[in-house]
């Protein structure tokens, strides 16, 4: 039944990334009253702020971290160590491996802003261990449709990323996962089994995005929080609030 199963978030950002205003003490809060009993946290470049909420709620936290590489966007679940940007998909899934951890393609089909793979995500197949084939940030449904047939066709498992970067939405998408040992082997059993509840963030989410974006292209401040914990407010990396069919 859904209540012996663990609600899990996954591809989550919080304030140490440079593009969420999500404070750890606002996630914190959030977690406890959604009832949420594990969580991914993937900031762009850093696990830093995974790390300090590993110690501020009694969810089970998987330290991760959304890497820039110069091939587009990858996730690294299971850290220990920061993965250096940077690098091409291959080097850094291959890093992350190393790690003893996990490599989930993000929105590997979505054409804007260089955040998916796209046609270098074949390159990686081998490395790769599930797929996010609903972000809730994709407003067009083109961009997943392509994901999932990916993980068909190379029978990978599954995830919903909520890829949530504003308190006001903060788990439009989730899954019902059977709990596990914590460990990296143990989620991705536990993933195979999961029951994907899929959803989008709001229409007004998408406009404070891409207001947000406009910003950010005209080297203005982003407004108070976003980045708040970040090590810098600017980088070349650009979120992508809404995805178009490829």
């Amino acid at each position: 039944m859904i209540s012996q199963r663990m609600k899990t978030l996954i591809h989550v950002h919080t304030n140490y990334s440079f593009d969420s205003d999500v404070s750890l003490e606002t996630l914190a809060a959030f977690v406890e009253n959604e009832r949420v009993r594990c969580i991914a946290i993937t900031d762009h470049d850093t696990i830093d702020g995974a790390v300090r909420f590993s110690r501020m709620t009694t969810a089970k936290v998987i330290v991760g971290e959304e890497v820039s590489t110069k091939d587009g966007h990858l996730i690294g679940l299971f850290l220990r160590e920061q993965i250096r940007p940077g690098m091409s998909a291959r080097e850094t899934a291959s890093v992350i491996r190393d790690q003893g951890g996990l490599v989930l393609l993000p929105h590997p089909f979505v054409a804007v802003f260089g955040c998916g793979l796209r046609e270098r995500s074949y390159e990686i197949v081998d490395l790769v261990d599930a797929v996010e084939v609903n972000n809730a940030q994709n407003l067009l449904p083109g961009p997943d449709r392509k994901a999932r047939h990916f993980a068909e066709q190379f029978g990978l498992p599954t995830f919903c990323g909520t890829d949530a970067h504003s308190r006001f939405s903060l788990a439009p998408c989730f899954q019902w996962m059977p709990d596990f040992d914590g460990t990296p082997a143990g989620f991705l059993n536990s993933l195979r089994r999961a029951r994907l509840q899929t959803g989008r963030h709001p229409l007004s989410y998408f406009a404070a995005a891409a207001w947000r974006v406009v910003l950010h292209a005209l080297w203005l401040p982003l407004p108070a929080g976003f980045g708040a914990e970040a090590r810098s407010q600017r980088t070349e990396v650009l979120p992508h609030p809404v995805a178009v069919a490829a």
